[in-house]
């Protein structure tokens, strides 16, 4: 224990360091993650609000979903907790450079598992925070609850982000120790099976059991709401010890906290005996993995060698190094596909939620919020993946300067094979997306249409202005999208979003509330497309030409 306390204490004078070096940021960068998180905490609460006065509209049953909404939002929520720290997990046990030097050292490595589950929990837990704020605040105004309220919120919900993220934890030392090296098709292959799994026996798909009870009743109308009502989750703890406490049943809130808190601490005991059995074992198994010389192999003969086999040889190796680099590190292919796979998820569970059966009007909206939530995810991918595209080239640019290739053709490469991947991937989650809701094929041309745009457009900023903004000096990601560039490119990115989105949405929605007539809408249609047109161009290659030039001008 005193050993823990020493990492702790060590993690408290490097926050103290971080809080001094926030004093150096620039106010540009401040100024915008301010307000962004005030507009996004208030976005979030008055949606909300809105919601649960909606629900009151609908009366009894309006009420008897609020009551059942808790432990629907909380296993929600635990279900994102635990991905994050898989992910997250991921890095600081076997990816941190902290780790060969604390494996060396005599350390218990079960203290060492337990001190990277408390960061883990750390790192994981600001987004589940910054989502239940609002939801809560929204119910307590809507039911005018007391201030406690908040306290006991809090008071519950500690525990609960400990023990989801000690369930990724786990799930992350017994993977890295037991599963076989398989390839990567084998690993697709699994994911394919989880997911038709989850599609066809989840909770969306409706179970026909003939209960009469209110969850049974509830289940037509909020799927999924009879699977989160389980006794067993800890979701469910969660939802009934904070109800429990506001009507002041104190007996059974803290009978439910006492059984969230010593799942805690069991969870935290296998995290430790995990750590002393299995660490090291799993450290060493990933350091000595030998996929990456297979994945490497795979980059310039399999699929992607294929599809680029026809095109020039010095286009042909930008692209296929990019490929590699990628793929040779797991924390990248799972933030990958955790962006899109999720959202993938959802789209493909449309139906089984029954948004195809709700009024056109409803629909069409739902098509251009599914467009926007996919916009906004692909914006945040190209400022993770894309803008650093250039900088992490490293010290050895001077060699591709000097190359006769030229860093402008390989701007272009690199372009070229961004846009076909955010292409691939938009295009198709939208038309799934368009199919399932079962909307008009005007709306599901505008959706491809919005793939295309939004795919070059987001491209061209990023790789444009991570190339004005170029740091050669930096090999971290994180660090160089967290400059004044990258906050420039996450502004202007967001403002594209709402400028191409807006004009289309707008139109359809007032067309098929009767507002507008299809003359009209027609001609309000072909404006869009023109004003689109207009600014995905401009997003596109201004950014890019501005890039070029800044290349161009350097000296190597």
């Amino acid at each position: 224990m005193l050993k823990l306390f020493l990492f702790i204490k060590n993690d408290w004078r490097v926050l103290l360091n971080l809080r001094r070096d926030t004093g150096n940021q620039s106010l540009f960068k401040a100024a915008v993650i301010g307000i962004f998180a005030a507009g996004l905490l208030a976005g979030l609460f008055v949606m909300f609000l809105d919601a649960f006065r909606f629900l009151s509209t609908l009366g009894g049953i309006g009420v008897m979903i609020i009551q059942h909404l808790f432990g629907f939002f909380f296993f929600g929520l635990g279900a994102m907790l635990v991905l994050s720290n898989i992910v997250t997990a991921y890095a600081l046990y076997f990816r941190s450079s902290d780790t060969a030097f604390l494996m060396v050292r005599p350390l218990p490595r079960g203290t060492v598992a337990l001190h990277k589950f408390l960061e883990s929990a750390m790192l994981s837990s600001w987004a589940f925070f910054i989502i239940m704020i609002p939801f809560m605040a929204a119910f307590a105004w809507h039911q005018k609850l007391p201030l406690a309220f908040a306290l006991w919120t809090i008071l519950f919900s500690v525990p609960f982000v400990g023990l989801c993220s000690g369930f990724g934890v786990i799930i992350v030392m017994l993977a890295a120790r037991f599963l076989p090296r398989l390839k990567p098709w084998a690993w697709l292959a699994l994911g394919a099976a989880a997911f038709l799994a989850f599609y066809f026996l989840g909770p969306g798909a409706g179970r026909d059991t003939g209960e009469e009870d209110a969850s049974f009743l509830l289940a037509g109308l909020v799927p999924g709401i009879r699977f989160t009502a389980c006794p067993l989750w800890p979701s469910w703890w969660v939802s009934e010890g904070i109800m429990a406490l506001v009507r002041e049943r104190w007996d059974r809130g803290a009978l439910l906290f006492g059984v969230l808190a010593s799942s805690l601490l069991m969870v935290s005991l296998a995290v430790e005996w995990a750590g002393e059995k299995f660490y090291y074992r799993a450290w060493q198994k990933v350091m000595a993995a030998a996929w990456r010389r297979g994945i490497s192999r795979a980059g310039e003969l399999g699929f992607a060698g294929l599809l680029t086999r026809l095109l020039p040889s010095e286009c042909r190796a930008v692209i296929l190094k990019d490929i590699r680099t990628f793929l040779r590190d797991p924390v990248q292919v799972i933030q990958g596909l955790l962006f899109f796979g999720l959202l993938g998820i959802y789209f493909f569970n449309l139906r089984n939620l029954h948004y195809n059966l709700v009024t056109p009007v409803w629909r069409n909206l739902t098509s251009f919020l599914n467009v926007f939530s996919l916009a906004t995810i692909m914006c945040s991918f190209c400022s993770r993946f894309i803008f650093p595209q250039v900088s992490l080239e490293g010290h050895a640019f001077w060699l591709i300067g000097l190359s006769p290739t030229g860093m402008a053709r390989v701007l272009k490469y690199k372009f070229a094979l961004a846009v076909a991947v955010m292409l691939l991937v938009s295009g198709t989650l939208l038309t799934v997306s368009a199919v399932m809701l079962d909307v008009s094929r005007y709306v599901l041309a505008v959706n491809v249409l919005m793939a295309v745009a939004l795919s070059f457009g987001l491209c061209g900023l990023a790789l444009g202005l991570g190339a004005v903004f170029m740091n050669l000096k930096q090999t971290n990601p994180v660090a160089i999208i967290s400059g004044f560039g990258g906050t420039f490119n996450l502004v202007l990115s967001l403002a594209y979003i709402i400028l191409a989105i807006i004009p289309f949405g707008f139109i359809s929605h007032e067309h098929l509330s009767g507002h507008m007539s299809r003359g009209v809408y027609i001609y309000g249609i072909l404006a869009s497309v023109a004003w689109l047109a207009a600014v995905t161009a401009a997003a596109t290659f201004l950014p890019m030409l501005a890039g070029k030039r800044s290349l161009v001008a350097r000296e190597y």
